[in-house]
This record gives C-alpha cells, structure tokens and sequence, in this order.
C-alpha cells in the first residue's frame, strides 16, 4: 500500500507510558486501533516515528522477508542514544527524551518491534514484560506487591476483563516463596517468561532485581475457577503420561487488572 504525504498517528497506553505511533503508512495505526481499550488521548510519553522501506535489507544482505527473518533484538550504545537492530528493523532510541526513529521492512507489522521497544522504557520504570499463554502482562514490583496490568500485546481473539476487575493469569509455577530454595525455584520459572529485550549487563542485572522482588512478593493466589481448570488439565495431562512418569512442573500465577 502506498504510503501518503500526511501522517497517521494514535496513542497507545502501554502500562501507563503513551507511547505515540507515527508514520505515513497506515500498518501501525491499524495495530494500535486492534485493541481499542489501549488507545488514549494522554500526552505522550514516547514518539515513535515509523518509516517503512521497501529495499531494507538485512545485515547478510538478503532482502528481510517474514519466513526467514530474525526477530532477536540486539540493543547497543550509539552515541547518547540505543541502536536497536533486527532482521526487519532498526530503531534509533532516546530513552531519556522519549523518541524512537524505526526504518522497517515493507510488509512487516509492529506488534513485536513495539514490544521490544516498549520493554525498553518499561525497564527503566522498573517494570518486566512477562509471557502469559495469551499475551504479555506488565509486573511492576511495590512494596505491598506486585501490579500486573494488560498491554496490547495480547492474542486479538482473547477477551479482556473489564476495568477495574482481576483475572488470574498463569505464567510459569506454583511454587513456595518461603524458603531460599522456594524463591531460587521461583525465580528459574519465571526468568524464561520475561522479554529481554536488552541483554546489556546493566539491563540483565536489573531485570534479575526485579524479578527476584515479584517472585518474593506473589501478587495473590488464582482465583478458584482458574484452579479448578488447571486442575482438570493435570489429570487429562497425566493420563497421556502414563504412570512412572514424572510430574508436571509447578506453576507461578499472577492476578492482572484491566
């Protein structure tokens, strides 16, 4: 589709930083407007600035097509601001003025790139972005707990509670934070769930101090109709096992809010 003179531009409320989509194709409007509940009317936080480029090519030199391409971000210092590179795109990031500037494949969305950049300015919020079976949900470790909230990066078909109303939400174990052991088992199962999406040393400490804080301050237990399925699904899941055959890993819930 080509792209015209003017720009489209919608705000999108990622775990309460706006971030502001900008570009003269329609592709990221029609993301950020998939999943209304996040659009927002705020002063953004964050531009971003999208411009799509037909002949970008990748570092091997091959023309980026989505069967091949590599989604992996890499993240290093230029200058005062990040480079952010992938098989599809790169961005041009300044945490602290709040700007990004993407060149990106033609025909690729930004679901994933958003993600990646999202994780970045979420981090220095203290907040992780974790896998859960639909989507991911942000955790942002508090002296009383550990909020966890919804963001746009959610299968399209999954429905979302309505504001203000919890729903349990699995994503690793359920494990016993009471002991050191408890709290390293914890912190193992969850790890895999997070997106890195800078593997800095700073950014990779930080996130294993955050991530040590949630696990030790459980956002609450599952609600019971989230058990009861859980559990119907363990005994369907040990009959295909068969017996002698070893248990299925713990799981870790959390509870988010819309």
């Amino acid at each position: 589709m080509a792209a015209r003179l003017s720009s489209y531009a919608d705000t999108v409320d990622i775990a309460g930083i706006a971030f502001r989509l900008v570009s003269r194709n329609p592709k990221p409007g029609f993301w950020a407007r998939d999943r209304p509940e996040f659009l927002t009317t705020r002063r953004p936080d964050v531009t971003v600035s999208i411009t799509y480029a037909d002949n970008f090519r990748r570092r091997a030199g091959a023309p980026a097509d989505e069967e091949t391409v590599d989604d992996t971000p890499r993240v290093r210092r230029h200058g005062r601001s990040l480079l952010v590179t992938t098989g599809y795109y790169r961005a041009t990031v300044d945490v602290r003025r709040g700007r990004a500037a993407v060149r990106i494949a033609g025909g690729f969305g930004v679901a994933n790139m958003m993600r990646t950049l999202s994780a970045l300015w979420l981090l220095e919020r203290d907040t992780l972005l974790l896998r859960a079976p639909a989507g991911y949900v942000a955790a942002t470790p508090r002296s009383d707990g550990t909020t966890m909230r919804l963001t746009p990066f959610v299968d399209p078909a999954t429905p979302l509670p309505a504001r203000g109303r919890a729903r349990s939400a699995l994503i690793a174990g359920d494990v016993s934070f009471k002991t050191a052991a408890g709290g390293a088992r914890a912190l193992a199962t969850m790890l895999p769930a997070v997106w890195q999406a800078d593997r800095r040393r700073e950014a990779v400490v930080r996130t294993l101090e955050l991530a040590s804080l949630i696990v030790s301050a459980p956002a609450g237990r599952p609600r019971r109709s989230a058990r009861r399925a859980a559990r119907a699904a363990d005994v369907r899941a040990a009959g295909r096992r068969g017996a002698g055959a070893p248990p299925a890993e713990p799981r870790l819930w959390i509870t988010v809010v819309g």
